[in-house]
């Protein structure tokens, strides 16, 4: 789950993906897929019965494969899914191009980066899913489903097990301080930060996440869209988080750590800008975090208590990150099959199975209901919070540049944090970096 938030940027491939179009005229099995035609005709017959059709995944590993792919032979009488793990989910996307310029692509893709499928989708080789999942398109969370969408067209469907942010606070910091509940708003957490604040101790109310990485964008992005604000305008065409709401959300962060109510140097650790050696060593009172931290801050001996984001003139909202699956060209026995298998996956029955075996969130609240997720989440005062918070979240905006639009994004947050601009010179310069870079890659 946790690679759904730290994602490299791969503007190597997004390069590559731009010449993908010249596989859709010309050259190799015009969409037939060396690989997903072969297996996909294999079964014979008409229609999808006796289909056999493969998939590529990023994250799964060969016991959920066989796993999932057992249940849907047993749900589908006939059809045959063949699951590969193929990369991690940084190497993920240059496989599937390569595939895709060769012919040897599979019949479905899941991939844990949404964005990845405009750019796969200038092969030409993508099928939107337009009309064709209606109704466990509608089931999902407000926020998991726009982000299906691209140019008006649905390019895939969300899979379960779905992460997204809190706030986690530390009870007896809280306590000692007088504070007796966590902050419900951003201007409540700043003075409640600063009560828990003694830098001569190297205490500190809040973690500001430092550094030039892609958290950054991730774990700021809930302020933004609190304040009102958007990360795109509604078209996809250029960036819209340069606003006053920006602004304030920004100076927010930069405020905190001016004020000496959060540190001014980074606890990265490992790759990981998140933070939670800070929070675990006591170094700080509160933190914005996800579900992978909640045994290392039990391991840490924390007594935690985790609250939704805190509130903006807008509302809440939070970041969330999701895997999606979907259906390329390559013959129609096995794309009808393959289309099965999105089916399949989104049910609730099997969306609540994803969201166990990943320990993530479901991607439909109906999955909620279901005696697997239910058993698995008994007795955990976490979860329910994590869950209530899609609700109001928002995924990354599906758009090929998005990683270069973080990448400027975080480069000047991090600017803006470090003092060396102001929060509006700092998104001003991310949105022209930004609007270049969607421009350039659409």
């Amino acid at each position: 789950m946790r690679m759904l938030f730290g994602r490299k940027v791969l503007a190597g491939a997004i390069a590559s993906g731009l010449v993908l179009a010249a596989a859709a005229c010309g050259g190799g099995q015009s969409g037939q897929g060396g690989q997903g035609g072969q297996t996909g005709s294999g079964g014979g017959g008409s229609g999808a019965a006796g289909a056999t059709f493969t998939y590529w995944t990023s994250g799964w590993q060969p016991d959920q494969i066989a796993e999932v792919d057992a249940a849907f032979a047993k749900a589908n009488p006939g059809m045959r899914s063949k699951g590969q793990f193929i990369a991690s989910s940084d190497q993920y996307l240059p496989k599937v191009i390569s595939a895709l310029r060769t012919g040897t692509h599979p019949t479905v893709l899941l991939t844990q980066n949404p964005s990845d499928l405009p750019v796969i989708a200038q092969s030409g080789k993508l099928i939107p899913l337009d009309g064709k999942l209606t109704a466990e398109t509608g089931a999902l969370y407000p926020g998991i489903r726009e982000a299906l969408f691209h140019k008006g067209r649905q390019l895939g469907m969300a899979l379960a097990g779905v992460g997204d942010i809190v706030l986690f606070y530390n009870k007896k910091a809280l306590a000692d301080a007088g504070i007796e509940r966590p902050p419900a708003t951003w201007a409540e957490l700043a003075a409640d930060a600063a009560k828990l604040s003694d830098p001569a101790k190297d205490r500190y109310g809040f973690y500001v996440p430092l550094g030039e990485a892609e958290w950054i964008t991730f774990a700021w992005s809930p302020m933004l869209h609190a304040e009102g604000g958007s990360f795109l305008n509604a078209e996809g065409t250029a960036t819209a988080f340069n606003s006053p709401a920006g602004v304030k959300a920004l100076t927010t962060w930069v405020d905190l750590i001016k004020n000496k109510a959060a540190p001014s140097t980074s606890y990265a650790q490992a790759g990981s800008f998140d933070g939670a050696p800070a929070f675990a060593s006591g170094t700080v009172a509160m933190i914005v975090n996800g579900q992978w931290a909640v045994p290392t801050f039990e391991k840490a001996g924390v007594d935690f208590g985790v609250a939704p984001m805190p509130a903006g003139a807008a509302g809440t909202s939070t970041s969330i990150g999701i895997g999606v699956a979907a259906l390329l060209k390559t013959g129609a026995e096995s794309e009808k099959a393959g289309l099965a298998f999105l089916k399949f996956l989104s049910t609730p029955e099997q969306g609540a199975y994803l969201a166990v075996k990943s320990g993530g969130l479901p991607s439909d609240p109906a999955q909620l209901d279901q005696p697997a997720l239910k058993e698995h989440i008994a007795g955990d005062a976490t979860y329910p919070v994590f869950a209530e918070a899609e609700k109001t979240g928002k995924v990354r905006p599906m758009t090929p540049a998005y990683n270069a639009i973080s990448q400027s994004l975080w480069t000047e947050i991090n600017a803006a944090l470090k003092g060396r601009k102001t929060p509006a010179e700092a998104l001003a310069e991310a949105a022209r970096a930004g609007d270049a870079a969607l421009k350039k890659l659409g």
